[in-house]
């Protein structure tokens, strides 16, 4: 979506708020993944599965596995490199927005502003049955194949908005959630009461649901928000942004489901939401600000 809209957008209009409720702390280096995920996509250096760097390779990592660690968390040397960068600035007082700064100055993004949700100490976990997990024990190590039956977002409610989040919402035209998974990538940011507060307060908010078909192109999304007791299709990214956006927007393949609009009090609108194709969805962000900025 960060790309899509950088592309129809001036540079300088777009900011990026991002989750760091998946961040971690492995292998001794702090991993802010969603972070370096829109910086690594923006720079276009991400890997082919859509996180982690391009042209990776794995050294560090088979060295810890022949040294008998546990490495299926992985991470390429570069991305490795880059968490410890991230790691020693971090323990000399650096915030992790200004190391986001940084990195982001370093690749070259200068033209889109990635904030952090916070600089504070939030971090998503989910309980199946009665264990509690991290999101990365949940997602990676586990493979998401566990029912989610409740998330908590630990930190979130003492946690306080990075410098320029509620500036960025409060000035913006349109405030879009992009189509990630509600519960695990939008709810964690959301937990932050300033944050939730603002958005709340903004004028025009608009939210892309992630499901085509009922069903997300890629990850758990289906499946944890019916974990969670939330109704399967349209009608469950409603139930998530309950009382949260004016307008969403479902794929041209669901455009049944433009009449669940009256019961739900939100305007419902069809249009090809796959942002993968050759165009990289800039028809559709042109779309979502209402013409050329």
């Amino acid at each position: 979506m960060a790309r899509a809209l950088r592309a129809v957008l001036d540079p300088g209009h777009l900011t990026v708020v991002v989750n760091v409720g998946d961040d971690d702390e492995r292998y001794g280096v702090h991993v802010s993944a969603d972070p370096d995920t829109v910086l690594y996509t923006l720079a276009g250096i991400a890997g082919e599965h859509g996180w982690g760097r391009a042209d990776d390779t794995t050294n560090i990592m088979d060295q810890l596995t022949k040294a008998g660690i546990d490495t299926t968390f992985m991470l390429g040397d570069k991305d490795f490199a880059m968490c410890l960068a991230r790691t020693l600035m971090m323990e000399s007082g650096t915030s992790l927005s200004d190391t986001i700064r940084h990195f982001s100055e370093h690749f070259g993004v200068t033209d889109v502003a990635i904030l952090p949700a916070t600089d504070d100490v939030l971090r998503t976990f989910v309980r199946t049955g009665d264990e509690w997990l991290t999101f990365q024990e949940y997602f990676v190590e586990r493979g998401h194949r566990d029912t989610v039956d409740e998330i908590s977002y630990r930190g979130a409610s003492t946690a306080m908005p990075a410098p320029g989040v509620i500036e960025a919402i409060e000035s913006s035209d349109t405030v879009i959630i992009a189509p990630s998974n509600p519960p695990l990538s939008i709810w964690p940011i959301l937990s932050i009461p300033a944050i939730d507060d603002a958005v709340r307060r903004h004028p025009r908010r608009v939210a892309v649901s992630p499901l085509f078909g009922g069903r997300p192109l890629k990850g758990p999304a289906d499946s944890v928000m019916k974990g969670l007791g939330l109704l399967s299709g349209t009608a469950g990214i409603l139930q998530a942004y309950d009382g949260l956006v004016d307008v969403l927007y479902i794929d041209e393949g669901d455009a049944a489901d433009v009449g669940l609009a009256r019961a739900a009090g939100v305007a419902i609108l069809a249009a090809n939401t796959n942002l993968g194709g050759a165009d990289l969805g800039a028809p559709f962000a042109l779309e979502l600000i209402g013409g050329p900025r």
